[in-house]
């Protein structure tokens, strides 16, 4: 971009000369000076200057000429070019054409003839500042609004993806928290979760004077099983296991899960000791019904169950041990009578079903 233009418009060759002598004293190289003999010749200067990309930084224009009025001119300049500051120059106290020139051309200021040297330099030369401030405040808004768009758009990227991002990491914490729950083999309820629902459901049962029944079941002869077949289809099998007895327990609220190796824990609130062993015998009959191999077990050839039993109405001179204690002892009987079957804690009704 070259070095902005100032045009003087005067039907009168000496004021033109004058003026652009007054000028070249003021503004020296820093802009260009044009001039025009009258409105036309003005308007024609104007079109080409802006064709050509110049910057029309002040035109200053006489009032009276014979083509077109000055107030005229600047207003067709105006429209031209918006950001031209204009200043009219007029022998005549003319109130009316300085008015009409203020609304519809933007006036700067306008200077009587015959003018000031001084007064003409200095209102010439705070115009020319002021349109090069203009511009560059102008460029400044413009690259503002730029960086101001550029930071929106980042800004949004980034919620994107912070949004993204938090979805993800509650997605893996949801799911962390799963797996911290969850046995790695068997996909059941871990040890810790066992525990953390037993001390839970002892304390609501208990406020509730409602009974708490506990299986503990045990896959017979399991040792045997995985020395022949090996430890991976051992783990296969536990995995099976604890998939039939997940489908026999059918209500939300109970709770299966591996208790240690080949041993499983079925928490059942609010139920009492027959709702229990029904529950135990549907498992027992589910595990088997897996026909699973088992070439060493010692009653029949398939992978079998022993399940135990307890039930308590939980009470501040009991604890969950208690119940543990109970279904672990009705277990180890269980495996005394022979396996593949369920036994209660209370010793007068022991429960063995046939094989």
């Amino acid at each position: 971009m070259g070095k902005p233009v100032i045009i003087c418009i005067d039907d009168e060759a000496t004021v033109i000369n004058s003026l652009k002598i007054e000028l070249k004293k003021a503004i020296g190289e820093d802009c260009i000076i044009e001039t025009a003999e009258g409105g036309k010749d003005a308007i024609e200067l104007v079109n080409d200057l802006l064709a050509e990309g110049s910057e029309v930084a002040v035109v200053l224009s006489d009032y009276i000429m014979p083509d077109l009025k000055g107030d005229e001119v600047l207003t067709q300049i105006h429209s031209m070019s918006p950001n031209t500051l204009t200043i009219m120059l007029t022998g005549q106290a003319d109130l009316e054409a300085v008015s009409k020139a203020i609304k519809s051309a933007k006036l700067y200021r306008y200077l009587p003839k015959p003018w000031q040297a001084e007064d003409l330099k200095l209102t010439v030369v705070e115009a020319v500042h002021s349109y090069l401030q203009d511009k560059k405040l102008k460029e400044q808004n413009f690259k503002l609004k730029q960086l101001n768009e550029e930071l929106e758009r980042l800004t949004k990227e980034q919620s994107q993806i912070i949004l993204e991002r938090t979805s993800e990491l509650e997605k893996l914490n949801r799911e962390l928290e799963r797996l911290a729950h969850l046995d790695g083999l068997t996909e059941v309820a871990n040890r810790r979760q066992f525990e953390k629902s037993l001390s839970s459901e002892w304390l609501r049962m208990g406020r509730e004077k409602q009974p708490l029944s506990l299986i503990l079941g045990d896959v017979d002869s399991f040792k045997s099983y995985n020395d022949h077949y090996g430890h991976l289809q051992g783990d296969d099998c536990l995995k099976k296991v604890a998939k039939a007895i997940s489908l026999a327990v059918k209500r939300p609220a109970d709770l299966v899960a591996r208790y240690g190796g080949e041993e499983f824990a079925i928490l059942l609130p609010n139920t009492n000791q027959e709702g229990a062993f029904k529950v135990a015998e549907e498992i027992r009959r589910a595990v088997k019904q897996l026909l699973i191999p088992h070439p060493v077990a010692h009653a029949v050839p398939y992978i079998t169950v022993s399940l135990g039993v307890a039930t308590l109405i939980p009470c501040h001179h009991l604890s969950a041990l208690t119940l543990i204690n109970a279904a672990d002892e009705s277990l180890y009987r269980a495996k005394k009578l022979g396996r593949n079957q369920t036994v209660l804690s209370d010793a007068k009704s022991i429960y063995k079903l046939e094989v």
